[in-house]
């Protein structure tokens, strides 16, 4: 598994098409010699590329159920978009005790977390003036620390409902300090992987690692329809936070908040649409509100690759589960250390050059390239635009020619000089043509 990222590339089954190239929200695949590439210092792990690579060439890693055997007490931390994937005749607990049978010691839910930080959101919201953004997809967090690092302080400083929850769990594990334990959250998405790997605002995470959702259904449906036994089964923890499952799908969190009393809010989902709406937010051009609940999966987390389910049938579903079970669980929010460790800091692209003057030189150069450059940002170079493409050729990783109309005219003026130049023969040559010619005659 990769240190830094989850979501990688298999160059073997590359096509070098550009699809990946021309949806990706930071720029951060090219395409050169016909293959992939991903620069690490620009990917978010949005899993856009994955969504949009028609020969499968992107893929994401996690944790495996086999794992589980190395440690001496595992536990799972259930996603809110994860009923989504169970409609209605299937009954949340009986689920939960499902999961059990899987080979974990405990199972709790984040949603009990979420309902935490949806009343601590709503007491910082009545205590602080201005316009915030949700801190619970990590994707949205990496996207402002590299695009929009001016918007960081917009984020309020709380922990995600995972590491908040994980954070819960670990103080209450009961377990001998000699024995390995390993804590996983089954996860619907691949960004959650990268933030147990490289958490932004905290040192470390209390996540031992991540399961796909796709790794652990297709047991856990054979379970929850055939094993009889489940019914012996008893939850350590006796909450059902159901309302916390909101959280799931794009609109949950914001409708909690609009239970609370507070409506100034807005819900957007999908990478691209949200990057319009920071960027608005940048130029302060957003009015009227003061919430804004992100999240970079169409759809919400029901919308993650690793989910199963149809994203809209997986949206029904947890708003069915929420009209039978629609408690909101009461709770002492002081429980729980929302604070992060660190202020969450900008994340550095990678520069022209370390040495200052050097990257002078090369900006000046790459406006030069730039003004060469047709500007229609058509990506058949394998870089997302033009300018991208004229920084790529002043850092050897490209050619000029690689683009087609650069080429094209550097093949049209190769041929008016050759067509030039057969008019304008040497004397010599000429009089062996006519030599030549007479000859014929």
């Amino acid at each position: 598994m990769s240190n830094k990222h989850s979501v990688l590339l298999k160059e073997d089954k590359c096509e070098g098409c550009t699809n990946c190239v021309k949806n990706c929200p930071t720029k951060a695949i090219r395409v050169h010699q016909g293959k992939a590439t991903i620069k690490e210092d620009l990917c978010i792990d949005c899993a856009e590329c994955i969504r949009t690579c028609e020969y499968h060439a992107k893929y994401a890693e996690t944790n495996e159920l086999k794992e589980l055997e190395f440690n001496d007490y595992n536990v799972a931390l259930l996603a809110p978009s994860f009923y989504g994937q169970f409609d209605s005749t299937f009954d949340p607990e009986r689920i939960k005790k499902a999961v059990y049978k899987l080979g974990f010691d405990e199972v709790w839910d984040v949603a009990y977390a979420a309902e935490a930080i949806s009343q601590k959101t709503y007491q910082f919201l009545n205590k602080n003036e201005g316009v915030y953004i949700s801190s619970s997809c990590p994707v949205i967090v990496r996207l402002i620390s590299l695009l929009y690092p001016e918007l960081l302080d917009n984020i309020v400083p709380f922990n995600s409902p995972v590491d908040l929850m994980a954070d819960y769990v670990k103080e209450r594990l009961s377990i001998p300090t000699s024995e390995e334990y390993g804590m996983y959250f089954i996860t619907p998405c691949p960004a959650k992987v990268t933030a147990i790997k490289n958490p932004l605002g905290r040192e470390d995470s209390s996540l031992t690692g991540a399961i796909s959702v796709d790794k652990v259904y297709p047991k856990l449906l054979d379970l929850i329809k055939n094993d009889d036994e489940l019914k012996n089964i008893e939850l350590k923890q006796d909450y059902q936070p159901y309302l916390g499952i909101s959280w799931g799908q794009s609109g949950g969190e914001n409708d909690i908040l609009n239970n609370e009393g507070i409506i100034e809010t807005l819900s957007v989902s999908g990478i691209h649409n949200i990057k319009k709406v920071l960027e608005e937010l940048t130029r302060g051009n957003i009015k009227g509100i003061r919430y804004l609940e992100l999240v970079a999966c169409p759809t919400g987390c029901v919308g993650g690759i690793f989910n199963v389910n149809n994203p809209f049938q997986a949206k029904y579903n947890i708003k069915t589960n929420i009209r039978e079970y629609s408690d909101f669980i009461e709770q002492d929010i002081k429980e729980f250390n929302f604070k992060l460790d660190e202020k969450i800091k900008e994340i550095g692209a990678e520069k022209l050059d370390e040495d200052f003057v050097k990257a002078m030189d090369k900006l000046e150069q790459l406006e030069e390239e730039i003004e060469n450059l047709p500007g229609l940002d058509c990506a058949a170079c394998g870089a997302p635009d033009c300018e991208t493409f004229a920084e790529d050729v002043v850092n050897g990783l490209a050619k000029r020619s690689d683009c087609i109309f650069v080429l094209r005219k550097e093949i049209g003026d190769l041929a008016d000089q050759l067509s030039f130049l057969t008019h304008e023969l040497p004397p010599v040559m000429n009089s062996e043509d006519n030599k030549n010619d007479e000859n014929d005659q």
